[in-house]
């Protein structure tokens, strides 16, 4: 009996199949330097390793649920990787702003024996994101699980392309495999150069974290208003926070008729003993030609498991915020 694919898994395997069909298409000097670069490099002795091949040759992630921690993955409080951005600092080799991109960024950590799929953004050539010089930020969806970091922090595997009038004008914008290096306590940005693109990422590293799981809906029976725009997000140290959705003027996605909102990203990591979860939603609208602003915050404490409830005000409506604990 066959079961119908979800619209984000049919994204998810146009994306794959693309990129094996540039796999086969590579030259045979092509493909023997990307192997043999790795091979080379399979101690992780370069922290900017470029490669091109051993992305495809990945096994999917097989999970009935994507945002479910590996059992025992949090024995003893693991040490997790928060993902926050992934900027395109600066390009070059005939690319010209704005980009329409597509491709896949993936993170593997070191738990999963198959170092399978962990996606932090996928977009198929027909549903490209467009990024201008002003604001040259990939929209993140992910990961879909934390990222862990415990015994050996794992790699980032990027492939991204820039779309053209036809796919025989597409460009590479960034292929890369890369090591990711651990700083306890502490944030870091990377520069990431490939041949036509550099790629700045920014990541920070939680200790003894906790996986935090965010589902927000609209209660009270209130309908969403038209012209309000804003970002929901989520903080999970000092100057670390995550854009989990940003909307404009149109309505918000709902996804259920319970009033269920689609967030863009859902899961963040936390520290388990002296940390906390802040949830915000920032939004702006106009009044009688006036901009007025509204904001409003809840502050949870983690748990090693369950759940834990909070409502967001925003004017006469109201958001109930639901974060699901996985220690």
């Amino acid at each position: 009996m066959s079961i119908a694919m979800t619209d984000e898994e049919t994204e998810q395997s146009t994306i794959m199949a693309e990129a094996q069909e540039e796999v086969r298409t590579m030259n045979a000097q092509e493909r023997r330097s990307a192997e043999g670069y790795w091979c080379y490099n399979k101690d992780n002795s370069d922290p900017k390793a470029i490669h091109a091949g051993l992305y495809f040759t990945c096994k999917p992630w097989k999970n009935d649920d994507i945002t479910r921690t590996p059992h025992g993955a949090f024995i003893c409080g693991s040490d997790s990787l928060q993902i926050c951005s992934i900027k395109v600092a600066s390009i070059r080799g005939g690319l010209r702003w704005p980009l329409q991109v597509f491709g896949m960024v993936t993170v593997r950590d070191v738990f999963e024996l198959n170092h399978n799929h962990n996606i932090v953004f996928a977009r198929a050539r027909s549903n490209c994101q467009t990024i201008a010089e002003e604001h040259p930020y990939l929209e993140l969806t992910g990961p879909s699980r934390a990222v862990l970091i415990c015994f050996d922090p794992g790699n980032i595997e990027i492939v991204l392309k820039a779309k053209g009038a036809t796919e025989s004008e597409d460009r590479d914008l960034s292929f890369l495999v890369l090591p990711l290096s651990t700083r306890i306590y502490c944030p870091y940005d990377e520069d990431y150069t490939s041949k036509h693109s550099t790629l700045k990422l920014t990541f920070h590293h939680v200790s003894k974290a906790v996986q935090a799981t965010i589902s927000v809906r609209l209660i009270g029976g209130s309908p969403w208003p038209d012209g309000f725009q804003g970002v929901l997000t989520a903080s999970i140290i000092r100057d670390v926070e995550v854009h989990l959705l940003a909307f404009g003027d149109d309505k918000l996605p709902l996804v259920a008729d319970d009033g269920t909102i689609k967030l863009s990203r859902r899961v963040v990591s936390v520290r388990r003993c002296d940390g906390e979860l802040k949830v915000s939603i920032l939004v702006a609208h106009y009044d009688k030609d006036e901009q007025v602003a509204i904001r409003d915050d809840i502050v949870f404490t983690p748990k090693g498991y369950g759940t834990s409830c909070g409502v967001l005000n925003v004017g006469a409506r109201k958001m109930q915020v639901t974060v699901s604990w996985c220690a």
